[in-house]
């Protein structure tokens, strides 16, 4: 069964054409009705007009409605549009749309919508149900060809060595352990609204810090002191373990950008300097430094070379049909009016 989190699926049920006919909000004060009937996508022989995107964005819940508003989101907002509407099309094409999956996922979706159990859509009539309705199974046809495209796309042993080769860098790793004592800087970090009579000073947390620093350069285990002493939540539990690093991908122990380039910068069994970061004063310990072999990176290389692949797929589907893209609707600021019965 296709499965989607809850943000994709407000997102992507909203990110669609509208059916012929759909009503249209309220235009800005002083332009003319004319002006809600311009086409500013054209893909093949389908346009979608200005009131039917801006349909679209009211659609939205506030946050993402927010960010589309913006010059690089409605950018973004664009090529979503007619990517969809691509991937949609060759989905028809393949039969997708009759596959069981997509259609019990669609059958669950409606029986939420139903409930209103769709958090914050701005939903207020029976029109604007039937229309994320519909949008909606587009949204699950995109995914399912998606996934059937790049499922398709084979990749060689040889470029995934390629791959590897040009792109070394990108595999150097580091592992260490972090061990934190919080201070009253970093107590807005935690939210958990401690008394800041319960909490060191900036100068007592460091103090605290530098003296663990020296009980473990005289011999203390790194381990065994985060384990006690550490009150970073996301490592204290497990020795202090920052897990695998590498610069410029997320880690889930949030390691900070310039905590990445201090762990860089040691070599193993090295400590660093005591440094303040978000959660408060910390210290370092590199356990290891190494580059990933080609067999661990396999599988991320694969991923990566498929995705640039499905990636020229698309730009040759753009090339394949008529996309026009008005750059005075997509590149510029506009706001969109809610009607007052939608915001109640």
């Amino acid at each position: 069964m296709l499965t989607l989190s809850p943000p994709t699926v407000l997102v992507c049920a909203t990110l669609f054409s509208l059916a012929a006919g759909a009503s249209s909000p309220g235009l800005p004060e002083g332009e003319s009705a004319s002006a809600e009937d311009k086409v500013i996508v054209t893909i093949g022989d389908e346009t979608l007009t200005r009131a039917q995107v801006a349909e679209i964005l009211r659609l939205l819940p506030p946050r993402q409605r927010s960010l589309f508003s913006k010059p690089a989101g409605k950018q973004a907002f664009a090529d979503y549009i007619v990517r969809s509407k691509l991937y949609s099309r060759e989905a028809r094409k393949r039969g997708l749309d009759a596959r069981p999956e997509v259609e019990q996922t669609y059958r669950q979706f409606q029986a939420m919508l139903e409930k209103n159990r769709v958090g914050r859509l701005p939903i207020k009539d029976d029109q604007d149900r039937k229309q994320v309705l519909a949008l909606f199974k587009e949204s699950l046809l995109m995914k399912a060809v998606e996934k059937e495209l790049k499922e398709e796309l084979a990749v060689s042993a040889m470029e995934v060595g390629s791959y590897y080769q040009e792109n070394a860098a990108v595999f150097d790793m580091v592992r260490g352990r972090r061990l934190v004592i919080r201070s009253e800087a970093s107590n807005v970090f935690f939210g958990d609204n401690r008394p800041k009579d319960q909490t060191l000073s900036d100068e007592d947390a460091r103090a605290k810090a530098e003296k663990l620093r020296r009980e473990i350069q005289e011999g203390a285990d790194f381990e065994v002191m985060a384990a006690k002493h550490s009150e970073d939540p996301l490592t204290s539990g497990v020795g202090g373990d920052t897990g695998i690093v590498r610069r410029g991908l997320p880690n889930k122990t949030l390691v900070t950008p310039p905590e990445v380039d201090l762990l860089f910068s040691l070599e193993p069994g090295d400590l660093s300097p005591i440094v303040q970061t978000p959660l408060g004063f910390a210290l370092f310990k590199l356990d290891e430094k190494r580059k990933m072999s080609l067999a661990e990176a396999h599988p991320e290389i694969q991923a990566r070379i498929r995705n640039q692949k499905l990636e020229d797929r698309y730009q040759q589907m753009r090339l394949e049909h008529r996309v026009v893209i008005d750059p005075s609707f997509f590149e510029t600021r506009v706001e969109f009016s809610t009607p007052a019965k939608a915001a109640e």
